[in-house]
This record gives C-alpha cells, sequence and structure tokens, in this order.
C-alpha cells in the first residue's frame, strides 16, 4: 500500500509539472491573443460607434493621421486654385474689416481681364451696408441736378437710398458682370437660434433654391425625409441684392474634431427651413458646400448624390460637356457626405492674390483659375487649425478641398479599410505570439521594430502616399503591447532562469562576461578575436616558503584575504579576471567590454593593489604571520581573445606573444629588485601617462625573441610629493645613458648616486653597479647595443 501512494504521489508531481510547464509555454501566446481580442473589439466599438466619447481608438487614429502628413511633408498645389486674400496689406489700404463694398468691382474687373474664371465667396454680405451722410448728401444733391428728384418722389427715394447704398449696388453689379461667382452661405446648427431672431428665413430660403441640387438618387421606397440626421433648419444667406446676382451658392459650414482641428468637411446638407414659429417654410431641398459648387461649375459638371440605406454613398460629378471626366468623389464618415481633405501644407503653401494688389491691378502673369475669397489678416478671426498648421487660415480649407476634386488628387477610407484592418490584428496577433513567445528578447526588440518601420514604410509610401488612409493605431498598440507584456511576462520567468545561471557561475567567471553569455549564447562558441589590450600577472614572491610555514588552513586563509581586494580592484576598474594560477593573478582590460583607455586602468590598479597590500602586511605583521610581496608584470598588444578549450570545457581568456611577455615580465621583477614592470607598449598605449611616474630599466630580449623590447617600472602615482622619487629617477636614467655608451664608471658613480638620494638603498641602482663591474673587467663586443638577454624563462 505504501509503495501504491508513492507511485501516486511521484506521478502526480509530474503530472503537475507537467501541467504547470505547458502553461509556462502557452501562457505567453494567450497574453498575445488576449490584447489581439481587445484591439480587435476596440476597433469594431469605433466602426460602430465612431462619435463615442471614449472613443480611444479614434483619438490614436486622429493624431497618427496629423503625423502622417507631417512625415508626408509640404506637397505643392497645381496652381489652379488660389486664394484671394483680405490681408494685412489690403486691410492698410481699405481701413478696417470689412472693407467697403464699392472696392470690388474694380478688383474683379482687373481679375477676369487677367484670367480668373470663377471666385468664391468665405465671406458675408448679410446684411445692407451702413451709408454715410457724406454719400446721402451727394446723392441727393446729385438726383435734384439731373431733375430726377422732386418733392413728389423724395420720400419714395429717400427710402431706396436708406435700404440700398453706392457699395451694395456696385458690389452687385460686379457680381452680375462677373458672372461666375460662387457666393457663400451659412447653415444653422440648432433651431433655437431661428426662434431668437427677426431674421427673414423665409426669404434666405427662396434665395437657396437656385442652388439645390437636383440631381438625387434613393434607395427603393426611400426619399429625402428618411435622412433627417443630415438636416438644419435655416440658412443665413447675403442680402436679396447681392444673393440675387449669382446663379449658385454653397455652404462654408466646417465643423472641426474633438480636438479642434478640420480634418473632413461636408460637401451637401439638407436644408429643412423652419420660420420663428417653428413653421416649416418650404419643402427640404439638398445645397451643395462653397468647394463643392465651385468645383462642379469650374468643371461643368452636373452633382449627383447616391444614397444607400445609412446615408450618402458617394458624390459624382457628371460632365455636360465631353471635355470633362466624371468624378467620382470619395465620402466618409457615417453616410454624411464628409471629404477627407488631403491637405497640401501650411496656408503659406497655397497661391495667394491680395485684393488690394487685385484692385491696383498688380498681378502675376500666371494666376489661378479659381479664386476663393476670404479674410487673411489681422483682425478677420477666421483661424481653423489643421494637421499641417495651427493658424491656418478657414479660407484655405475650401480652396484645399476645390484642388482635391478638380485634381482628383483624395485622400480616402477604402471600402475593404475595415476587414483588412481586422484581418491584419488578427494575423499578426498570433504570429506575433508565437514569434515573441520563441524569440529571445533582444530578436524580440529586433522583430517589433523592424515590423514597424516596414509597416511605416509601406503604409507611407504605397497607402497614406496614395491617398488610402488605412488605421494602425490599433496595429501599433497590438504590437508594442505584445512586446511589452509578453517581454514583463519572461523576464518574471525566465530571468528567474537566468539568475540561476548567474548564481552558480559567478563564482567562476567575471560577471561582465556572464551577461554577455546570458544575452548573447552565440558567445559560448569556441573560437576567438584579435584585439589590442592590456594583460596582467602577478605572483607572490617566495610563496614555496611562505606556504611550508603555514599549515594548509592557514595559508588559504591568507591567501583569499589577499586575492579578495587584488580581485576587487581589478574588477572595480572593469578589468577581467582571467584567472587564478596558484598563487598567481591573470587579468586583462579591455574585453569583453571595449575601454580606449585600458592601459591607463591597468596601471593605476597595478598601483592600487601596492596600496592595499601594504595594508595587508601591517595587518599580518601584528598578526606575527610571513611577509607576503608580490611582483607585477604588464605589456600590451594585439592577442586572441575568446572562449579557448574543448567543446564540453573552456575558458575565456587570452592567447599570444603579447600575453606571454606580460607574463616574462612579471618574473623579471626578481633581475631588477622591482614590483611592478610594463613594457614599453604598455607605455606608449596611456592616454594620460603624466598620472604616474616611471623609471626606464632597460632594453632587453627574452628568450625565444629576436627583437628587444624596452621595460618600465612603474613607480607611483605623480603627485606633489614625488619630487625625492624624480630625484632617484633621474640620477639612475642619467647612470643608465652613461652605461650604454660603456662609460662604466662614470655611470657606476651616477647608480651610487641615486642609492645615496635613496637612503642607501636603490634595487636597480644596485644591479647596474654590479652589470658595470662585470662588463669592465670583461672584454665585450665593439657592436654591444645595451641590449640585456634574458635565457631562461
Amino acid at each position: 500500500m505504501n509503495k501504491l501512494f508513492k507511485f501516486l504521489n511521484f506521478n502526480n508531481s509530474l503530472l503537475i509539472k507537467k501541467i504547470l510547464k505547458f502553461i509556462n509555454n502557452q501562457f505567453p501566446f494567450k497574453i498575445g491573443l488576449t490584447f489581439t481580442a481587445l484591439c480587435i473589439f476596440l476597433l469594431l466599438n469605433h466602426y460602430r460607434y465612431p462619435r463615442n466619447s471614449i472613443d480611444i481608438v479614434g483619438y490614436i487614429e486622429r493624431v497618427l493621421y496629423d503625423m502622417r502628413f507631417e512625415l508626408r511633408g509640404q506637397k505643392p498645389m497645381s496652381g489652379v486654385v488660389g486664394v484671394l486674400a483680405a490681408d494685412d496689406k489690403s486691410i492698410e489700404a481699405f481701413g478696417r474689416w470689412p472693407f467697403p463694398r464699392g472696392i470690388y468691382e474694380k478688383a474683379f474687373d482687373n481679375l477676369k481681364k487677367s484670367g480668373v474664371k470663377w471666385i468664391g465667396f468665405d465671406v458675408f454680405f448679410t446684411e445692407p451696408s451702413h451709408r454715410l451722410l457724406e454719400e446721402s448728401i451727394y446723392e441727393i444733391e446729385h438726383l435734384f441736378q439731373n431733375k430726377q428728384l422732386n418733392y413728389l418722389n423724395f420720400k419714395a427715394e429717400l427710402q431706396n437710398m436708406l435700404t440700398y447704398t453706392p457699395g451694395d449696388i456696385s458690389l452687385a453689379n460686379s457680381i452680375h458682370n462677373y458672372g461666375s461667382i460662387v457666393q457663400g452661405f451659412y447653415y444653422i446648427e440648432n433651431y433655437k437660434q431661428i426662434i431668437s431672431s427677426k431674421y427673414d428665413w423665409k426669404s434666405s430660403y427662396e434665395r437657396l433654391k437656385n442652388s439645390a441640387i437636383d440631381f438625387i438618387n434613393f434607395p427603393t421606397g426611400m426619399s429625402i425625409n428618411n435622412y433627417k440626421y443630415l438636416y438644419s433648419p435655416g440658412v443665413v444667406t447675403n442680402t436679396a441684392l447681392i444673393s440675387g446676382q449669382s446663379k449658385s451658392m454653397g455652404f462654408v459650414n466646417n465643423a472641426p474634431d474633438a480636438d479642434g482641428l478640420i480634418r473632413a468637411s461636408g460637401l451637401v446638407k439638407i436644408i429643412n427651413p423652419i420660420d420663428s414659429s417653428q413653421k416649416t417654410v418650404g419643402p427640404p431641398v439638398m445645397v451643395p458646400s462653397l468647394a463643392l459648387a465651385l468645383s462642379a461649375n469650374y468643371l461643368s459638371s452636373q452633382i449627383v448624390i447616391n444614397f444607400d440605406h445609412t446615408g450618402i454613398d458617394s458624390i459624382d460629378l457628371y460632365p455636360t460637356n465631353n471635355q470633362n471626366p466624371l468624378i467620382n468623389i470619395p465620402t466618409y464618415y457615417e453616410g454624411h457626405g464628409k471629404l477627407l481633405i488631403n491637405h497640401y501644407g501650411n496656408f503659406v503653401n497655397i497661391p495667394q492674390i491680395s485684393l488690394k494688389d487685385a484692385y491696383d491691378n498688380n498681378l502675376p502673369k500666371k494666376i489661378p483659375e479659381i479664386l476663393i475669397l476670404g479674410g487673411t489678416g489681422t483682425g478677420t478671426n477666421d483661424k481653423r487649425p489643421s494637421p499641417f498648421d495651427e493658424n491656418f487660415d478657414g479660407v484655405g480649407h475650401h480652396a484645399a478641398i476645390v484642388e482635391n476634386i478638380i485634381s482628383q488628387n483624395f485622400m480616402k477610407r477604402p471600402i475593404s479599410a475595415p476587414f483588412l484592418e481586422i484581418t491584419l490584428l488578427l494575423f499578426s496577433g498570433i504570429i506575433l505570439s508565437y514569434l515573441f513567445k520563441k524569440s529571445s528578447a533582444l530578436k524580440s526588440s529586433l522583430i517589433i521594430f523592424s515590423l514597424i518601420i516596414i509597416y511605416y514604410y509601406i503604409d507611407n509610401k504605397y497607402l497614406f502616399g496614395n491617398g488610402n488612409w488605412y488605421y494602425s493605431g490599433m496595429f501599433y498598440l497590438q504590437s508594442l503591447s505584445l512586446y511589452f507584456s509578453i517581454s514583463i511576462f519572461k523576464y518574471f520567468i525566465e530571468e528567474k532562469e537566468k539568475k540561476k545561471v548567474k548564481v552558480a557561475f559567478q563564482h567562476y567567471l567575471n560577471p561582465s562576461v556572464i551577461n554577455q553569455l546570458i544575452e548573447n549564447p552565440d558567445k559560448l562558441k569556441l573560437g576567438g578575436e584579435k584585439k589590442f589590450l592590456t594583460v596582467f600577472f602577478s605572483d607572490v614572491r617566495g610563496f614555496t616558503t611562505i606556504s611550508e610555514s603555514l599549515s594548509p588552513e592557514k595559508l588559504t586563509a591568507l591567501l583569499n584575504e589577499y586575492f579578495t581586494p587584488m580581485t576587487k580592484i581589478i574588477l572595480d576598474s572593469n578589468g577581467l579576471l582571467d584567472k587564478y594560477i596558484g598563487d598567481a593573478i591573470m587579468a586583462i582590460w579591455g574585453a569583453p567590454i571595449h575601454l580606449d583607455d585600458h592601459a591607463d586602468r591597468a596601471v593605476h590598479s597595478s598601483l592600487k593593489m601596492l596600496e592595499e597590500l601594504q595594508i595587508l602586511q601591517n595587518k599580518w605583521h601584528e598578526e606575527q604571520l610571513p611577509f607576503l610581496d608580490i611582483g607585477i608584470g604588464l605589456n600590451t598588444g594585439e592577442m586572441v581573445v575568446g572562449n579557448m578549450g574543448s567543446h564540453k570545457r573552456f575558458d575565456y581568456t587570452v592567447l599570444g606573444d603579447s600575453v606571454n611577455l606580460g607574463a616574462r615580465l612579471e618574473g623579471i621583477n626578481k633581475n631588477y629588485g622591482t614590483r611592478i614592470i610594463c613594457s614599453e607598449f604598455t607605455k606608449k598605449s596611456l592616454i594620460y601617462p603624466d598620472k604616474f611616474l616611471f623609471r626606464e630599466l632597460d632594453r632587453i630580449q627574452v628568450k625565444g625573441k629576436s627583437e628587444p623590447v624596452r621595460i618600465y617600472e612603474v613607480v607611483d602615482f605623480n603627485s606633489v610629493e614625488s619630487s625625492f622619487k624624480i630625484k632617484i629617477i633621474q640620477r639612475f636614467e642619467e647612470g643608465l645613458a652613461l652605461y650604454r655608451e660603456k662609460n662604466w664608471d662614470h655611470a657606476i658613480q651616477k647608480f651610487k648616486d641615486a642609492i645615496l638620494t635613496n637612503n642607501g638603498k636603490d634595487a636597480p641602482s644596485e644591479v647596474f653597479i654590479k652589470r658595470c663591474e662585470y662588463l669592465k673587467t670583461n672584454q665585450i663586443d665593439n657592436n654591444w647595443n645595451g641590449i640585456w638577454i634574458f635565457n631562461s624563462k
């Protein structure tokens, strides 16, 4: 029975482990699918309720829509459409806005002669202009003189003068004579404005009838009354005298999005007129916008509106002659007949003619064929921000729309957009979840950013760049959400395993190497690369004697106490502790982390080790432990660095002649009675050599090498207290120069001076005194070059 329970418990534990492993393996994939489902839900919700106040998708897409325009940059317009600007120059010439109406006749006459075919009004003349007293006196006097006025008709003529001023008449005549002017009006959003006003809404409606769109196609069984969400209760037009001179009018309303920017504009509206008593004035009529009316007139085309069951499906311009093409205008947004404006840039990018220049006939040779009159000067108060420009003048939107229509340069939401957007989210969610689950953090980063860059390129060049607006916000949100969520999950689950590896190996490998192995497992492969590095070797002097005088336990404790601070100095300076070789230490600077100042760090660390060793020596002396001293060798040069060994076991280390020379220099300290020797290559590689004191020791040739090398003793840090040591170095180097000249006696004297300067002790000087005495009594070759050859390692 006990065996049975043990068997069941064992198998249950295995089952639990398998279940946990399956969950761990599949959980990242489930995270990805969850975020994908959430993004698809948000997108579907936006399609159904685009005006929802909590529309995250709408907000994100509007921001990205604007960014696309900014990244695309300015685009030149064709030059066919421009703005007739009531600018600051015109205000300076004609006075404050609105200008006297008498100025337009001359300006329009000059424009017509210059080739302007159509003019649109983004300005209003809804009330008669105020007559000046001087004008009235002058006109009455003129009428009496010409016997056109007498006491019988004086009252009627005076009433007529109060109704129509010369400016109004002049403007009306100029519009009539021009023959191709589309006047602007605006429709009322709120019927309360009509109730509280004494405005003659019926007259405005009657004046509007001539501009109504006649060609409207409804689905079977439906009429204009089925689309009341497009209704407006009334309009405000120019005065009867002025508006009666045009055959066409169009509304100028441009409702901004929730953030105040204008990205789309309505092209048609249904006017269902009511008066102040809320009685219907007449049957509903559909009217065009100013931009649509201008475009249709310029192209000699008939406006045709096509409805489906949800609203306006499309707007067509059918040519009335064979010269112009059929234009299908893509509409956007809930069947309201709105056109996405394909903006061309800042307002200054739109061709502009100053009204003052038109009045003075100071016009360019090449002039737009369509001009839209609008206020752009200070005080005209018609700023309507666009994705390009916060200070965009409202008249510029009308100009951009006309340019879009006549050049068929549309920005549109293709019918296939929702299907493709959902499909993209679904497939990318599945694929990315799988890839992120299988990939490391670095590879996942490369995948996500590569994918975003590729999608942006395709969108910018082939989709948005060609006027097709596909939503991308949910794709970016989904991709980044998947990346971060799965990365966080992998961090908490998989990084635990990495930490276990790190804890297990930190006693054997340098932490920097461990981190590189964790982040880049390919480094575990055998092989190396050539790098310019500095290698360090240190060795305990007389270690055999010390080991014989201590028990194994005390010897181990002594070595550990010595190794600990020495290793810390190496690691703190970003050096790599290569290995311990008995009582010796091997280290390198410059790998695996690249360091420009690897030679400086190696020299600095060597001197710090001697300082730390002095503290330990004092402590060991008090504890009556043996005296322990070290020798250090440094060399800089090209060496092979990497993982060396077999496929089953290898070490990250360095190999090469430069490494061997560093090891030889450590041992050569014994020959000169020094503690730190570096090669000329290390000294030359220093970025800040003035921080250290060096003494040139010799030119030597080690066993197995044919080329000599100059060696230096690293004496100390260079400081204000170094003058005493500098004197010793100077006397020694003077003796060294004489030695190389074979001037033995004078050389000996200089070396003795160095010893005296150092209170009777200077090991290198003592070595050279003995060498001079030997060479003086032994014949040497006349070609002797001062190089000392070491025949043993």
